[in-house]
């Protein structure tokens, strides 16, 4: 190719504006539209480079770098926003009848999870707390004190250091029979009026149950036999999870129509997509992606990776039998002659 052929191209492609520049352009593009998702990539060898990309560094430098800061700025934006759960949601209907075909699962892999054992004797105080309270409140006389014995006992029974369970589980049953068989003799001569004053004990504490058990239970668990045992727990969950097949686990979704929660999950997109509040999220994601990618290019990024060789290479290899297709066809030809006669 001669020098001023050569000029007279390279002026044709890279002037302002350029027809044939352009044509050439639609042209590749067109045909990379055109052709199947196989043609263009291997899969197989793309996977290949994927899974070689996933290592503990790359993993951990992703999540400082990009999902930490994204969880961060979406928590910032959640709550500062009025938005609620049904706004997202095109027809909360659809939601309720998925919940009323779905039955609870059976959860069979569960089983034998945590020692019976270790509960008890993590929630035996619990309740002795909450039935003594009770009993301090009925109006019969001796139940204070025997409720106060009941309480002194099982707090010495819990500063031993063997068989705490089985001791203070002993030890209020025992005021417990006390305190019936009183409660049936006095019952027994006193009549209406002392019943009546027992019901509204029993409203009054009903009223503050739930708060007497909130407050026992946070003794309990702040306590050094609490954490202990609760540390026993969560290593046998831990434990029990590690050796539960994945089959066994994903048997709970037979009870949940997945099918239904699929169309509906396309719905809540389509609809929550155009929100102002989604488009902020994602679009703040895609600026603060750039202020810290964008100036890098792809050979920094693949390096760093750690798959550049390998991507480079495979593209190069795609691309040419993909472009060879290109070169073939009669519109480029036809293109190149009239870029050679430009």
């Amino acid at each position: 190719m001669s020098e001023s052929t050569r000029d007279r191209i390279v002026s044709a492609l890279t002037s302002e504006i350029s027809p044939l520049r352009d044509e050439g352009v639609a042209l590749a593009i067109d045909y990379l539209l055109d052709r199947t998702i196989a043609e263009l990539v291997d899969l197989e060898k793309m996977n290949d480079i994927v899974v070689r990309a996933l290592t503990k560094e790359n993993v951990a430098r992703i999540v400082t770098r990009h999902v930490r800061p994204g969880f961060e700025r979406f928590t910032a934006e959640v709550q500062a926003s009025e938005e609620t759960v049904g706004g997202f949601v095109p027809d909360p209907g659809r939601i309720r009848a998925i919940v009323d075909k779905s039955r609870l699962p059976r959860a069979e892999w569960a089983r034998g999870i945590v020692d019976p054992g270790l509960m008890r004797r993590l929630f035996a105080p619990v309740w002795a707390n909450l039935l003594l309270s009770f009993a301090k409140r009925l109006p019969i006389p001796g139940m204070g004190a025997a409720a106060s014995g009941a309480a002194a006992a099982a707090t010495g029974a819990a500063r031993g250091m063997g068989g705490i369970a089985e001791r203070l589980s002993r030890t209020v049953q025992g005021h417990a029979e006390k305190i019936a068989d009183a409660g049936r003799s006095v019952m027994g001569g006193l009549g209406a009026e002392v019943e009546k004053r027992m019901q509204a004990a029993a409203r009054e504490f009903s009223d503050g149950a739930a708060t007497l058990f909130r407050e026992a239970l946070h003794d309990r668990l702040k306590s050094r036999e609490g954490r202990e045992l609760v540390a026993q727990i969560t290593a046998q969950v831990i434990d029990h999870v590690m050796v539960t097949k994945l089959a066994d686990i994903h048997e709970d979704t037979r009870s949940v129509p997945v099918p239904d929660i699929l169309d509906v999950a396309g719905e809540i997109v389509a609809h929550s997509a155009p929100r102002a509040f989604v488009q902020k999220i994602v679009g703040g994601e895609i600026r603060s992606f750039l202020m810290l990618e964008g100036g890098r290019n792809l050979r920094e990024l693949m390096g760093e990776l750690g798959v550049l060789d390998a991507a480079r290479a495979e593209a190069i290899d795609q691309a040419s039998r993909v472009a060879r297709g290109l070169f073939a066809s009669a519109a480029f030809g036809d293109w190149v002659g009239r870029l050679l006669d430009a």
